[in-house]
């Protein structure tokens, strides 16, 4: 007989904490990334927020369109007899004579797989970008800041001989400013130029641009004056060439990029020049250019400025850097998409609208809070078999989907433990666990605790006892659980709570991990829990690299790892009833009022499926969480959930040629802890060198760990995504471990 009545644990918070601060970031892009200062390393998203009564409330985005380049004519002369080889430079102005594009043999230099960034000064517009682009895929850089430090030809060059770069990276062509009183400055003097060039030259290193407008100053993109301005808050929509298409060639030919909040050059190019345009407009206009110099190196650049928060820097910034790399970097690039719905087999608060309005007109609401109908929902036979005939169709449907599998956080105490495998399409909510037996692989489960108790506070045999019977009741029901992950009820015992125990409403007001439960840990490193579910709302559950977890510092048996929020209400069933929710805090009046006019559920989806294809589009691995309520099937097997999936999908399938990842969450969580130890092997000094006469990457580092390297092909241990191979070297320290390379064209 299936469990029901008051001792179960239904409530859970109002809204994610985080998903209010991170709404307008998919809108209009905000939260500015924090990355690590110096060379190397990962960031993690900062949320930025307002606190209201409680709420995160969302704060104002901050968007620069950028600004136009300073104009500037001529060209720097360039000289000959300048070398970087060994460490060594001429200052010679002797012009070199032109050479024909592609004349240049490819250099048989040894390079390091480390990426130079050439900025102005930390306040560089393109800089955050760059840096964000290089923090998600975990790649090692320098930067070098043009107008406090000298660009040398010993800067480049290790003493003995080796490359210090495989990729050059400019944050504008000309790194150049206006001085307010000395006028046009130039960041980079005419030598500093010629030795940067006499690198690529030599080295064979490729150099990609943000940022570049036409003109010749101080080399010739082949790209020619057309018009210019910004965009403003539209969008200028932007296409791929054949050629542009061959080098991003993990977004689909026909892809249309959206281009917005920046300044634009619309150009033309000069084919005789030795160019190929790589990104157009609708218009015709040039938008992106690949040249080759007269002395025969290789270049791309973009024609608009990018805020490292856009979707258009998401899915063109990574493509310049693969490009000059020639894919050899630290780290990879790929994009999943995990959704977790929590408490199966539990019950849940459903939203009460005319309760709502009524304590609004009576005066009595004033932090307008939603008033719901506790317990008011549960799953049925019907909405659990409704799942797999929207997970089939959702396959059939969008092919770079085909391995999506819903991720079900489980209950175990209102599960009917008698009930048999028969599945039942219309079937009650007695009959939930039978269909869900008959539905186990399709489904992946995750141990969401017994009772869903809250535990903060819970003592070593009762933490004990919540984790461990869930596990026998996913025994008893053949349902498939990895022991090592564990989701507690609102995340509870992780450091993140409210201190008044009776308020399921508002978002906790301690954050901090060292107010973690002790008992808890203790009882999860017992039995053998490793991860367990943050949610990145929170301070306390954010890692300091991306896709990295947090290792507790209470207990570093058990590693955190968190999920994104969304704003689809965990007490919404109905398209009607999630409307109503997101108008009452962000449309006008809202509790977070944003939109000037209310959304309707089209917008809503849209909305929320633009902020996840953000979080894809960057590269996250984190799952996105929704609840029971969202399963409902509202008319037609439609529900809330898959309608945000299905949005998701078909933004992400006009946009991208390589599948979009779903994994098993221990594997997603061995992942995590994998990324741990490859930003600890960039922090240690790993180092690895790339030998074109013999075609294989040198890898070595101080410390024992474990790094991933894209261009890297082992044996047995490397994986292919689109047309990049990459491996997860696991390297003794001070052993040096090779393995051949695989270039990009």
């Amino acid at each position: 007989m299936r469990i029901t009545g008051s001792h179960l644990r239904r409530s859970r918070p109002l809204i994610a904490a985080a998903a209010a601060a991170t709404l307008i970031t998919a809108l209009v892009g905000s939260s500015p990334s924090a990355a690590k200062s110096g060379s190397s390393g990962g960031s993690a998203t900062q949320l930025t927020s307002l606190t209201k009564g409680g709420y995160l409330a969302p704060a104002p985005p901050k968007v620069s369109p950028g600004k136009p380049l300073p104009k500037k004519s001529g060209t720097v002369p360039l000289q000959a007899d300048l070398t970087v080889a060994g460490s060594t430079s001429s200052s010679s102005t002797t012009s070199a004579a032109p050479l024909a594009a592609g004349t240049v043999a490819p250099s048989t230099r040894k390079v390091a797989l480390r990426a130079l960034v050439i900025a102005q000064n930390p306040d560089d517009f393109g800089l955050a970008t760059w840096k964000a682009t290089m923090d998600r895929v975990g790649a090692s850089y320098d930067v070098l800041y043009t107008r406090s430090q000298d660009l040398t030809a010993a800067g480049l060059v290790r003493a003995d001989g080796t490359g210090k770069y495989n990729a050059v990276l400019l944050t504008d062509a000309m790194q150049a400013y206006v001085d307010p009183i000395t006028g046009f400055s130039s960041a980079l003097s005419d030598t500093e130029w010629n030795i940067l060039w006499a690198y690529e030259r030599d080295y064979g290193v490729r150099q990609a641009a943000l940022y570049a407008s036409y003109g010749a100053w101080p080399e010739d993109y082949c790209l020619r004056q057309g018009t210019e301005g910004g965009t403003g808050s539209s969008t200028l929509s932007a296409s791929l060439t054949a050629d542009g298409a061959k080098i991003f060639d993990y977004l689909k030919p026909s892809a249309v990029v959206p281009i917005t909040e920046s300044w634009v050059y619309r150009d033309t190019v000069d084919t005789s020049c030795g160019a190929q345009p790589v990104l157009m407009s609708d218009s015709g206009d040039v938008l992106g250019v690949r040249s080759v110099s007269v002395d025969g190196r290789d270049r791309m650049a973009l024609t608009f400025t990018s805020n490292e928060n856009l979707l258009q820097a998401n899915l063109l910034a990574i493509g310049l850097f693969r490009w000059a790399s020639k894919g050899l970097y630290f780290g990879e690039q790929r994009h999943y998409l995990e959704l977790d719905v929590d408490d199966w087999f539990n019950a849940s608060d459903e939203i009460d609208v005319a309760a709502t309005l009524a304590a609004d007109a009576a005066g009595a609401n004033p932090d307008r809070r939603i008033s719901v109908k506790p317990d008011a929902f549960q799953m049925t036979g019907h909405d659990a078999y409704n799942v797999r005939t929207q997970q089939n169709a959702l396959r059939a449907a969008f092919p770079l989907l085909s391995s999506f599998m819903l991720n079900a956080a489980f209950n175990g105490e209102g599960a009917d433990l008698t009930a048999n495998k028969t599945c039942y399409p219309n079937g009650g909510v007695d009959k939930l666990t039978a269909t869900s037996r008959c539905l186990k692989a399709d489904i992946e489960w995750i141990n969401h605790t017994y009772s869903h108790l809250k535990m903060n506070s819970t003592d070593y045999a009762t933490s004990y006892a919540e984790i461990n019977k869930n596990r026998q009741v996913a025994s008893q029901l053949g349902l498939t659980s990895s022991k090592q992950v564990l989701k507690t009820g609102e995340y509870s015992g992780l450091g993140v709570y409210n201190t008044d125990p009776t308020n399921d409403i508002d978002p906790p007001n301690v954050d901090d991990i060292y107010q973690s439960n002790p008992n808890l840990l203790a009882a999860g490193k017992a039995l053998g829990v490793k991860y367990m579910h943050g949610n990145m709302s929170f301070t306390a559950h954010q890692p300091t690299c991306f896709d990295c977890g947090v290792i507790h510092p209470m207990e570093n048996a058990i590693t955190i790892v968190p999920d994104w929020p969304t704003n689809v209400a965990y007490f919404a069933t109905t398209p009607e009833e999630e409307t109503f929710f997101y108008n009452y805090f962000y449309g006008p009046g809202g509790k977070f009022a944003f939109f000037t006019q209310p959304q309707t559920y089209e917008q809503v989806v849209a909305n929320e499926s633009s902020q996840a294809l953000q979080q894809i589009s960057a590269g996250s691995i984190y799952a996105h969480t929704m609840h029971i309520d969202n399963l409902s099937d509202y008319g037609g097997g439609k529900t809330l959930a898959f309608d945000w999936v299905n949005a998701v999908a078909q933004k992400f399938s006009a946009l991208y040629s390589v599948p979009l990842i779903d994994m098993k969450w221990q594997n997603l969580a061995d992942y995590v802890a994998d990324r741990n130890r490859h930003f600890a092997e960039l922090g240690a000094g790993v180092n690895a060198v790339y030998d074109p006469t013999t075609a294989t990457i040198t890898v070595v580092s101080p410390a024992a760990g474990k790094v991933t390297v894209s261009g890297a092909n082992k044996g047995g241990g490397a994986t292919t995504y689109g047309s990049d191979t990459s491996t997860a070297l696991t390297l003794k320290g001070g052993r040096a471990v090779a393995v051949p390379a695989v270039l990009l064209p």
